[in-house]
């Protein structure tokens, strides 16, 4: 039985892949995995991904407002960042990620998985208020149960995370870390300042991660 498509792809063999991938992308609004590109485009992967850095090549070389990035493990429109101080575009209604949330956010993204015990010693203060903001907010993620007594909850970062700071994957986030820093066995308060500082400057970079009033 032939394989049914998202859309007719037999209409879009007049269509330059580029224009098709464009728009697609324009109408996601959100990172668009490998697998969802393929779907909705009935091109095969590696087709997929020629035709993606086709794009990109063509939006910087013709100096577009937009730019093709890879992020959350998917591809994605976003505006170039050279061009944040002339558009002062402020989305009114979200507010700054306080320092205390950046913090514990900090935390899990480094030392995930970890459970809120972990990230309350590492603090030194309770943390379970921020803990539930960041779920609220889609920026961690419960990862299941850890097979302790109590059986307690761990945690991760999510795909929105990622998006959040324009990475691709969580390899691109400790390749942001200091070396002697991940060689350290234990994490201490200059090690998560660091980490808490990266994720900050690669937020503010993306302008993108600005969700809570914790």
């Amino acid at each position: 039985m032939e394989m049914q498509h998202p859309c007719d792809i037999s209409r879009m063999e007049h269509h330059e892949p580029t224009a098709v991938l464009e728009a697609l992308l324009f109408l996601s609004g959100q990172p668009l995995s490998l697998p969802d590109l393929c779907a909705h485009t009935g091109w095969g992967k590696d087709k997929a991904e020629q035709t993606a850095r086709t794009l990109a090549a063509i939006l910087r070389d013709e100096k577009r407002g937009l730019t093709l990035i890879q992020v959350a493990g998917g591809y994605q429109l976003v505006t170039r960042p050279e061009l944040h101080d002339e558009l002062q575009w402020v989305h009114k209604t979200t507010t700054e990620l306080s320092p205390m949330a950046l913090e514990v956010l900090a935390i899990v993204a480094f030392r995930q998985p970890v459970t809120r015990a972990d990230i309350e010693k590492i603090r030194g203060v309770s943390s379970e208020r921020l803990v539930a903001s960041l779920l609220q907010q889609g920026l961690i993620r419960d990862l299941g149960r850890k097979d302790t007594p109590g059986r307690p909850i761990i945690y991760g970062t999510s795909a929105y995370f990622l998006e959040c700071i324009g990475m691709d994957s969580l390899s691109d986030l400790a390749r942001q870390v200091p070396k002697e820093l991940l060689q350290d066995q234990e994490t201490d308060g200059e090690t998560i300042e660091t980490v808490k500082e990266n994720v900050s400057t690669e937020a503010e970079h993306e302008g993108t991660l600005t969700k809570s009033n914790e």
